[in-house]
């Protein structure tokens, strides 16, 4: 391993003194033969005492302290353990370190780097005024073909100093060689720490609720949430967003979780994310970035790319100098997908370049959308646009209405890219529905300006269908949320039906009270087809332009008009005669208007 020049781990807001001592530890040496001499433990355990932390050294096989670490961020000198072997599947090293607390046993997060490191041995020593209480020793093990860690403790200083350490170390080279198993470094989520700030008058369930969303979202893009913190003040701090006081509650919490990633609930502003991964030593980011890293992984389509590229590209630009190494490490997880991983390393001039090139493609495809619609108008089919909140169902309502096989999962924002799919209502009328993308909270303004082709949908359709997640507790905000988003758009004049998904899971007496608080709603179960008769029936009755009935007389030469009208309309009666055809049929006003010319002259 070789040696860095730094002492690894939790370091932020150690005094000079105290990192001297510990970068002295480097050159410590004990006798190849000990596991721990009770002048070192002693050393760690006062270190601990006086620093509030965690202190341990890794000591390879000839008694040499080879790094210290203080707390437990231990990526770093992790990776560069040299992977094991049949031959050697051992590390060479074993970690001794020293809690701030009287209790010495091992915790979870030390026995998962024992494993995960292969190490020779774990020695773990609780500590009292300075001075150390008690000494644990955990190695690995096999039992049944299967890794174990035994445990043994607690032993006094001098026991320590007296115990076999080439034994253990046998025993557990042994124990692995027996298995099929190797403790070698398996990939692991990203470990975050949630951070909101509660304004001055805001009710406690909002941040709950905010809260609640953002670890979905941090979940969906792949981040396993270990710990929440929350900071109530009237507005947020210029520098650090939360405080600097609770900044260190953020460090703390870091170590303990084992945590390398913050996420803010709010957009922080280019200066709070640099002092912030200055002040914590971790990658920051904002609620923005991870919807826009969601958004990354979700893009399947080339316009979805296009448009997830800009909203990144927009984000990013003023933030070039200050988000620090963390967008500056190819692949460097959450926050760091997409353009994320090929531009950063680029200057502002390119990136505007880049952005707009984007623009110009995006403006070129927001074309070619047009276009299509411009042919769906002169097809006289109307456009039904499935809008909500994000996960409320919008993609499985379509497939249950049109058969049509839209990506579905339980995750936010599981499809980004539009849908185009035909249907026929109760009266005959041939529909268009459009699966769209799903709105949410502090939806990032890159995005609403990104995706304003796609949303384009949203305003050009005849009429919406709102699919609200009647489950939801607060259901009633999220219907908010989506109609000012709708606002934004210019789209919430159109007619709107609301479709109460998920309906399966509650009772009568709960779908009587949600239809009280939202009067127009339709109870449905998408995932069951229940109540998908009442829902179309609904629609038929909101969507503008009845179909009007009538009496034609089509002659031969004008047959092709008959499949129009039954791609148009509904045909409920038709006569073969000599010179043409005579039917009866309902059609929507437009189509009407292009048929009277063939109208029976005693229907006229």
């Amino acid at each position: 391993m070789g040696s860095l020049e730094r002492i690894h781990g939790l370091t932020k807001g150690i005094k000079e003194e105290h990192r001297k001592a510990l970068e002295a530890l480097r050159g410590f040496t004990i006798p190849s033969n000990v596991i721990c001499t009770p002048e070192l433990a002693g050393e760690i355990a006062y270190l601990s005492h006086v620093i509030g932390r965690d202190v341990g050294v890794l000591v390879d096989r000839h008694g040499s302290v080879h790094e210290v670490v203080l707390g437990h961020r231990w990526g770093s000198w992790l990776e560069e353990i040299p992977p094991r072997s049949g031959s050697q599947p051992l590390a060479g090293l074993r970690l001794i370190e020293a809690h701030p607390v009287r209790d010495g046993r091992p915790t979870d997060a030390e026995r998962r780097l024992l494993f995960d490191a292969g190490l020779d041995l774990l020695v773990t020593l609780g500590s009292a005024d300075g001075l150390p209480t008690e000494a644990w020793i955990a190695t690995l093990g096999a039992c049944d073909g299967r890794l174990t860690i035994h445990e043994e403790g607690p032993y006094t200083m001098d026991t320590l100093a007296h115990l076999d350490l080439a034994y253990r170390v046998r025993s557990a080279e042994k124990a692995l060689r027996s298995t099929l198993l190797r403790p070698i470094r398996a990939p692991t989520k990203e470990r975050a720490i949630l951070v909101a700030l509660q304004r001055g008058g805001g009710a406690d369930w909002e941040i709950e609720d905010s809260l609640e969303e953002l670890t979905r979202l941090a979940e969906t893009a792949g981040a396993q949430v270990v710990g929440v913190i929350t900071q109530q003040r009237k507005s947020p701090d210029p520098a650090t967003f939360i405080g600097r006081g609770k900044v260190q509650d953020v460090l703390r919490m870091s170590d303990e979780k084992e945590a390398n990633l913050v996420i803010f609930d709010d957009e922080l502003t280019p200066a709070q994310q640099r002092n912030l991964e200055q002040a914590l030593g971790l990658k920051v980011i904002d609620r923005t970035a991870l919807v826009l890293d969601i958004f990354a992984r979700r893009a399947r389509t080339r316009e979805g790319r296009l448009q997830v590229e800009l909203a990144q590209l927009q984000y990013m630009l003023p933030r070039l100098a200050g988000r620090g190494v963390w967008l500056s490490r190819l692949g460097g997880g959450i926050g760091t997908r997409g353009p994320g991983e090929t531009k950063l390393e680029v200057d502002r001039r390119h990136i505007r370049s880049r952005i707009t090139d984007l623009k110009r493609e995006i403006q070129e495809i927001s074309r070619h959308r047009r276009l299509h619609r411009e042919a769906r108008k002169e097809a006289v089919l109307p456009v039904v646009a499935l809008v909500g909140y994000t996960n409320a169902g919008k993609s499985t309502l379509l497939n249950a209405l049109t058969n049509a096989n839209a990506f579905v999962e339980d995750k936010l924002f599981a499809t980004l890219d539009p849908l185009v799919r035909k249907a026929i209502l109760p009266d005959g009328r041939a529909v268009l529905f459009v699966d769209t993308v799903g709105f949410i909270r502090k939806l990032p303004t890159q995005l609403v300006a990104a995706f304003r082709a796609t949303l384009e949908e949203v305003v050009e359709s005849t009429l919406l269908v709102h699919v609200v997640d009647a489950t939801h507790p607060r259901r009633l905000e999220q219907v908010q949320v989506v109609n000012a988003i709708l606002e934004e758009l210019g789209a919430l004049e159109k007619p709107v039906v609301y479709a109460l998904n998920k309906v399966d899971a509650l009772s009568p007496q709960e779908v009587q009270r949600i239809q009280m608080e939202i009067p127009e709603g339709v109870p449905v179960s998408a995932l069951y087809h229940r109540g998908l008769a009442d829902l179309l029936a609904r629609i038929s009755e909101r969507l503008p332009g009845r179909p009007e009935r009538l009496h034609l007389r089509i002659p031969y030469t004008k047959a092709r008009l008959l499949a129009e009208i039954r791609e148009r309309g509904k045909v409920l009666a038709e006569e073969f005669k000599e010179e043409w055809i005579e039917i009866e049929a309902e059609v929507p006003p437009a189509a009407a208007n292009q048929l009277r010319a063939f109208l029976h002259a005693e229907t006229q």
